[in-house]
């Protein structure tokens, strides 16, 4: 067994797949961290205006965190079923 051939074994499809693991877990740990520090700041901000766009920037967050999940779950799916 050669490298070459041993390398045409290793890569393909399941790899793609195990890198966007590791990328919407990049994704998950980031919005898990931006949900909980945003909802620190609403519980812990006393001016309504400021409350306000805190409560703003975590509905952001959250639309944002599962709207790039879905496109990478699809991307991902999308990308499986070609090489099909």
């Amino acid at each position: 067994m050669t490298h070459g051939f041993y390398a045409k074994e290793v890569i393909g499809p399941d790899d793609v797949t195990f890198s966007t693991v590791w990328l919407l877990a990049g994704f998950l740990a980031f919005g898990i961290v931006a949900v909980v520090y945003n909802a620190w700041l609403v519980k812990k901000s006393e001016e309504p205006r400021f409350k306000q766009g805190c409560i703003l920037a975590l509905s952001a967050t959250v639309y944002l965190g599962l709207f790039s999940y879905g496109f990478i779950w699809a991307l991902v799916h999308a990308i499986v079923n070609s090489q099909r």
